[in-house]
C-alpha cells in the first residue's frame, strides 16, 4: 500500500490546536484580568474608606481640631499610621476652613488643603472615595468627617494612595497573567505537537482508501446484527447507524447520517458520554410505549481523547416481561405498591383528624387500623413462613381492598420455610398470576359479592395444594380449554401470558392443575404438587 506524507497533517493539526489554545487563553486572560482588576479596585476603596473612618474616630484628632492647633502627639500618631499601614501613602487632616493640621510634608501644615471634593464632607456628607490631585500628584483618596461629641463637624481626614503605586500593582498583576498565559501556551504547544505526532503514528502511513475498505468490511458485519448500533462524533453528529438501530428509531439511514443526533432523536442522552467520558451499561431507553430497550454506550478514544460514542441497543421488551413473570418480580412490585398506597391513605386520614383538632379520634383510628392490620397481616405471617410469599399476599390484600375486593386466606392454610416441593419464587409466580387473573375477572363482573379465597395446604415434604377461588362471572367451557395457551386472552392485546406462565411452572415442577368454572358463579383453580416414587423434581 502507498504511504502518505505526514507533514501536512502535522502542520494542520498543530495550527488548529495552537490557534484554539491561543484564543482560549486570550479570552480567559482578558476576562479574568478585568475581573481581578475590578475586584482589586473595590478592595482598595474599601481599605482606604475603612482606614479613613477609623483614623477619624481617634479622639486626639477631635481634641486638636477643637483646640484649634495640632500637637506633636497627633503628628507622631499619624506618622506611625502611614509607616505601619502598607496600603496608605499619605494622610491629611484639615479643619472646616481647609487649614491642614497634619500632612506628611510638615512644611504644608497650616497651609490650605489643595482640592475641592472635600467640601462634600464639610457640607455634612458621608465618607466617600474619589480621585483627587494633591501637592504630590494624582491620588485615589478616601474622605471621612471628624465629628465632635455633639455631632458638629470639626474637619475631615483624607487617606490616599498615589496613582503611581496603583500603576505598579497593576503592572505586577498584568505581568503575572502574561507569565501564566505564556506557560499555558507553551504547555498547549507541547500537547499539540505530541497529539500531531500520535495522529501521524496511528495512520500508519496508509492511504484513506485503505481505511475505507476496512470500514466497509466492518460495516457489513454490523449490518448483520440484530442489535442496533449507532455512533456519533465529538460534535454529536451521526456518523453511523445500522438497519436495526434505524428501525428502532423509525429513521431512514440515508437521511439520518451526518445530521445532529438531537435533530433525529431529541430525547437522546447519548451526548453526555462526550462530557463524562465514561462508559454506561444497561441504560434504559424508550422509543415506543410498551417497548423496553436497553443500551450500552462506549466512548471512542484516540490518544486518550474522546472523539465519539458508540451505542449498542437491545430490545428487551419480551425478555424482560418473561423474566419478571418467571421470578414473580412484577407481582411483588404491584403488591408492594398497593400496600404503600393504602398506608398513605391511612396517614392522610390521621393527618386530617389532627388538623381538625381531634387527636383522640386520631388515636382511636390508629388503634383500630393497627388492630385490623395486625389481624390481617398476622394471619398471613402466622400461616405463611416464606417472606416473599407472605409479602405478596399482604400486598395483594391491600390491592384488592382498593378495588373493593375482599381477599381471604383459607383458615387451614400453611406454608413452611422448609417446603422444598415448590420454591418460594415459583410459588410467587403461581399465586401472583392466579390472584391477578381473579382480580381481572371480578373487575369485569357485575356481581355484588367480590371475594377471592386463597388456600395453601401442605403435607411437609409430601404434597402441596394451592387453590385460588373467585366469585366472578365464571367462564364458558370453550374459554376454559384455551386459557393456558400462550397469548390467549379475552381482554386486550399484550395479555394472555399470566396463566400460561402458571401452566409452565406447574409442568416444570411436575404438578397438576384443574379448573372449575361455572358461568355466573365463579372460578376455582386447584394446583397440586406431590413428591413420591418417580416424582422427584429436577428443579429442586
Amino acid at each position: 500500500m502507498r504511504q502518505v506524507e505526514g507533514k501536512p497533517i502535522l502542520i494542520q493539526v498543530f495550527t488548529v490546536i495552537i490557534s484554539a489554545v491561543a484564543i482560549t487563553i486570550l479570552i480567559t486572560m482578558l476576562g479574568t484580568l478585568g475581573l481581578t482588576l475590578s475586584q482589586n479596585k473595590q478592595a482598595m476603596d474599601r481599605n482606604l474608606l475603612n482606614s479613613a473612618r477609623v483614623i477619624a474616630r481617634v479622639p486626639i484628632l477631635a481634641q486638636d481640631l477643637e483646640a484649634g492647633a495640632p500637637t506633636e502627639q497627633l503628628w507622631e500618631f499619624l506618622d506611625n499610621s502611614i509607616a505601619e499601614i502598607g496600603d496608605i501613602d499619605t494622610i491629611a487632616v484639615a479643619d472646616v476652613n481647609n487649614i491642614q493640621y497634619y500632612y506628611p510634608d510638615k512644611s504644608l501644615i497650616g497651609e490650605p488643603y489643595v482640592g475641592e471634593v472635600q467640601q462634600r464632607i464639610l457640607n455634612g456628607g458621608a465618607a466617600f472615595t474619589s480621585d483627587d490631585t494633591g501637592v504630590s500628584g494624582a491620588e485615589r483618596c478616601a474622605y471621612a468627617p471628624v465629628v465632635a461629641e455633639d455631632g458638629t463637624i470639626l474637619g475631615f481626614v483624607m487617606v490616599g494612595i498615589y496613582i503611581r503605586s496603583i500603576s505598579e500593582s497593576l503592572m505586577i498583576t498584568v505581568l503575572s497573567f502574561l507569565l501564566i498565559a505564556l506557560a499555558t501556551g507553551a504547555f498547549g504547544a507541547v500537547l499539540a505537537a505530541k497529539l500531531s505526532d500520535d495522529i501521524k503514528s496511528k495512520l500508519m502511513g496508509y492511504e484513506p482508501d485503505d481505511f475505507l475498505g476496512l470500514f466497509h468490511q466492518r460495516e457489513d458485519i454490523l449490518e448483520a446484527l440484530e442489535e442496533g448500533v449507532l455512533a456519533i462524533d465529538e460534535t454529536a453528529h451521526l456518523i453511523y447507524i445500522n438497519q436495526a438501530a434505524a428501525k428502532m428509531l423509525g429513521l431512514k439511514r440515508e437521511a439520518a447520517i451526518g445530521r445532529n443526533l438531537y435533530d433525529v432523536y431529541p430525547d437522546s442522552t447519548l451526548g453526555r458520554i462526550l462530557t463524562s467520558k465514561r462508559s454506561e451499561h444497561n441504560v434504559p431507553l424508550r422509543f415506543l410505549e410498551g417497548e423496553h430497550v436497553i443500551s450500552d454506550r462506549i466512548p471512542i478514544r484516540e490518544d486518550g481523547r474522546v472523539i465519539g460514542v458508540v451505542e449498542i441497543m437491545r430490545n428487551m421488551t419480551e425478555v424482560t416481561r418473561l423474566a419478571k413473570d418467571l421470578t414473580g418480580v412484577r407481582h411483588m412490585v404491584e403488591a408492594m405498591r398497593a400496600y404503600t398506597h393504602e398506608f398513605m391513605n391511612k396517614l392522610h386520614v390521621i393527618l386530617g383528624l389532627l388538623q381538625l383538632g381531634k387527636p383522640d379520634k386520631a388515636e382511636e383510628y390508629i388503634k383500630d387500623v393497627t388492630r385490623i392490620q395486625q389481624r390481617a397481616v398476622g394471619a398471613i405471617m402466622n400461616s405463611i413462613e416464606p417472606a416473599s410469599v407472605a409479602a405478596l399476599l399482604v400486598g395483594k390484600t391491600s390491592r384488592c381492598a382498593e378495588l373493593g375486593i375482599r381477599l381471604v386466606l383459607g383458615p387451614d392454610s400453611s406454608l413452611s420455610e422448609e417446603e422444598k416441593i415448590l420454591p418460594a419464587d415459583a410459588c410467587v409466580t403461581v399465586l401472583g398470576n392466579l390472584i391477578e387473573n381473579a382480580i381481572d375477572a371480578l373487575n369485569s363482573s357485575v356481581t355484588d359479592v367480590k371475594e377471592i379465597t386463597v388456600s395453601i395446604q401442605e403435607e411437609l415434604g409430601t404434597s402441596l395444594l394451592i387453590c385460588v377461588e373467585d366469585t366472578g362471572s365464571g367462564m364458558e367451557p370453550q374459554v376454559v380449554k384455551n386459557i393456558f395457551q400462550w397469548g390467549f386472552s379475552t381482554k386486550s392485546r399484550n395479555r394472555g401470558t399470566g396463566l400460561s406462565m402458571v401452566h409452565d411452572v406447574v409442568t416444570a415442577y411436575q404438578g397438576e392443575i384443574r379448573v372449575e368454572s361455572d358461568v355466573g358463579m365463579g372460578t376455582r383453580f386447584y394446583i397440586t404438587f406431590r413428591r413420591g416414587p418417580g416424582k422427584e423434581s429436577s428443579y429442586v
